[in-house]
């Protein structure tokens, strides 16, 4: 082969592997997404925040970092609060079912997290799915360790299937949540749902109840049997931090993994 042939096919590959100055993603997937505490060194938590794709790209990472926040707050405390009630008739067309569930944390004074929070601009800020994802690093007072293997993303972790009851001691929790309009507000909706999973988890109370109805037709109307079921659960927990998330690629459905200590 010619000289003049190797040197231009040299000069080709070169440019093909790129230059110093090439733009390169500072993650792989599977670190961005990887929220493990690597041994509770320094204390350092991971908080990935989530928003909604904005026109003013810095307004949609404010937001995320918001979100990011809040879930500190929730890491230092969050009470909450899940009922659900079935009420079947006699009748063919006698049911209803009713699912309430409330959270308690600081709303008032989250933000002042924010500040605590730190990430680069340029390597922590990702768009997918119309949603802007901001990782974010926090210095806890305390540490996790925690002995647990991220999944691979593009395949559906075993945790979503078969949660394990406990890891390293901590109470586990999977959030599922539907598609929104917004990604993100899926995302949020999932996180919150691993706290109910947790709480549930830890301990419930169930009451039953038959009841004799009379119709409103007086002592001539007719009867019917109600049985009414309520199961509901309450509990405050401490050191609430989501291990993994994963969205189903077809159905943009989300599912979050996450543990807890019951206070």
């Amino acid at each position: 082969m010619p000289w003049y042939v190797v040197l231009v096919c040299s000069v080709l590959l070169g440019s093909c592997a790129g230059s110093p100055d090439s733009p390169v993603s500072p993650y792989r997937d599977q670190d961005f997404w990887n929220l493990v505490p690597v041994n509770g060194a320094k204390s350092e938590l991971i908080f990935i925040g989530v928003a909604g794709v904005r026109m003013n790209h810095q307004e949609a990472i404010d937001l995320a970092l918001e979100d990011a926040a809040r879930r500190v707050a929730f890491f230092q405390r969050v009470a909450g609060e899940v009922v659900h009630r079935v009420e079947i008739g006699s009748g063919f067309l006698d049911y209803r079912s009713e699912h309430e569930t409330a959270l308690q944390y600081d709303e008032e004074g989250y933000r002042k997290y924010r500040e605590a929070l730190e990430f680069d601009p340029e390597q922590d800020v990702r768009i997918e799915h119309q949603a802007v994802f901001v990782r974010t690093r926090y210095r806890a007072s305390r540490s996790l360790a925690i002995k647990h293997r991220y999944g691979v993303t593009n395949e559906r972790p075993q945790w979503v299937d078969n949660p394990p009851a406990q890891i390293s001691g901590f109470w586990v929790g999977v959030g599922f949540a539907g598609p929104r309009l917004y990604h993100k507000d899926t995302v949020i909706a999932s996180y919150e749902n691993a706290v109910f999973s947790i709480i549930a988890s830890i301990g419930n109370r169930v009451t039953s109840k038959v009841e004799s109805v009379q119709g409103s037709g007086g002592i001539f109307s007719s009867f019917s049997v109600v049985n009414r079921n309520e199961v509901a659960a309450s509990g405050t927990l401490g050191g609430f931090y989501v291990l993994e998330t994963w969205t189903d690629p077809v159905t943009k459905a989300v599912w979050t993994l996450a543990i807890a200590e019951g206070q």
